[in-house]
């Protein structure tokens, strides 16, 4: 995009304004002919994709965008400012810029902020969009790597490209760009503190070997959504790694930490579905803590395999799905057909689409059948309301 484009945008605001609830493909369809028209109708579609994501840059006309996958991979509105209430220092040095999102509001804890993208057109989508934001962030257009070795900066935030050349999505921490293990010398030097972003689906227990100096790892949900592992990195000696579980919803966020030492067995309790059940969300699942959750909150665990856990009274306070047990039924019961519920399947030999098509359900809000497995190896059904 050149300086033109972005000039010629600005300068139509109110197209954009006045077409934003439209479809994007009927406008392109419209103005088929017209190349300026056309350069509106994508940044159209691009507001749209983030409509959700970024709700405050969406409506700010002042921001332009990309297409593609620097929208795709940037964080979300919610994960940045929860990121930015628990990051802060003097000086952040980003030295994976891309959109931008991370890097401002990160910024809003920080004497300094420095965002560093190679991407030429990358960087001066972003650059633009930064000033627009806010005037304490200073844009570099360079090798982030080089930078990094260079730099005194106290706080880093990496977010590796997480792509292959055939445009699949990666995992690893060694396939993304840039390769963070070779970085380590770099990432904790002089008391710095690096915070590397990576894909929700990475085994944790592997990066954390791997990386080493892992401090802390947060994993950020969005509406029981995994979107984000955070491992932060510091020199220390002998400390226990603390998992940071976060599930962002509208209203409230559930948090809930542990320390991590996958040599520690939990002595948990088990039972049969008592008055109330809980499905941790899903950061404690994937943290792999729902056992020390278990413990803490004390609550029995349905099954070695299952992660339901029960109890006598009420937990108002637990992360993750709370429902009143209703009932206890064999599978499949007669009584349960045409019914409207939703199902949950876990620790069970059907998926919760084959239950729904054998009992012909009908879906509802507040309704279950959860299909599980008990401490006595039995398969059964229990009717629940949620909570």
């Amino acid at each position: 995009m050149t300086q033109e484009d972005i000039n010629y945008i600005l300068e139509n605001k109110d197209f954009i304004k006045s077409h934003i609830n439209e479809d994007p493909i009927k406008l392109l369809l419209k103005y088929s002919n017209d190349e300026g028209k056309k350069l509106l109708v994508e940044q159209i579609a691009s507001r749209k994709k983030i409509r959700k994501k970024l709700p405050s840059w969406y409506q700010n006309l002042d921001l332009i965008f990309l297409p593609g996958l620097s929208l795709e991979q940037s964080s979300s509105e919610d994960t940045g400012t929860l990121k930015a209430n628990l990051i802060s220092g003097k000086h952040l040095l980003d030295i994976t810029g891309g959109m931008g999102v991370d890097t401002f509001f990160l910024s809003q804890n920080f004497d300094k902020t420095t965002y560093v993208e190679k991407n030429p057109e990358l960087y001066k989508t972003a650059t633009h969009n930064l000033s627009a934001l806010s005037k304490r962030i200073e844009t570099v257009n360079a090798d982030g790597i080089e930078i990094l070795k260079k730099s005194a900066a106290d706080v880093v935030y990496i977010d590796p490209f997480r792509r292959d050349s055939a445009n699949q999505k990666m995992v690893s921490l060694a396939d993304c760009e840039p390769n963070v293990l070779h970085l380590k010398p770099w990432l904790t030097q002089n008391g710095r503190v690096t915070y590397i972003k990576a894909s929700p689906m990475l085994d944790i227990h592997t990066a954390i070997n791997e990386l080493k100096n892992v401090s802390e790892v947060w994993i950020i949900s969005s509406r029981n959504e995994c979107k984000e592992v955070v491992f932060k990195l510091q020199e220390q000696k002998d400390q226990p790694i603390e998992i940071r579980t976060f599930n962002i919803s509208p209203n409230i966020t559930e948090r809930f930490n542990f320390t991590w030492n996958p040599e520690k067995r939990v002595d948990l309790s088990f039972s049969e579905p008592l008055n109330y059940l809980y499905e941790p969300n899903a950061s404690v699942l994937k943290s792999g803590g729902q056992d020390f959750l278990s413990k803490k909150m004390t609550t029995n665990k349905l099954h070695p395999n299952s992660n339901f856990f029960t109890s006598s009274e009420l937990i108002s306070d637990f992360p993750g799905k709370s429902f009143k047990v209703e009932q206890v039924l064999t599978p499949f019961d007669k009584s349960l057909k045409k019914g409207r519920f939703n199902v949950i399947s876990r620790n069970f030999p059907n998926k919760a689409s084959e239950i729904e098509k054998k009992l012909k359900l009908l879906s509802d809000k507040e309704n279950y059948v959860i299909a599980t497995k008990t401490v006595g190896e039995k398969h059964i059904f229990i009717t629940a309301t949620l909570l």
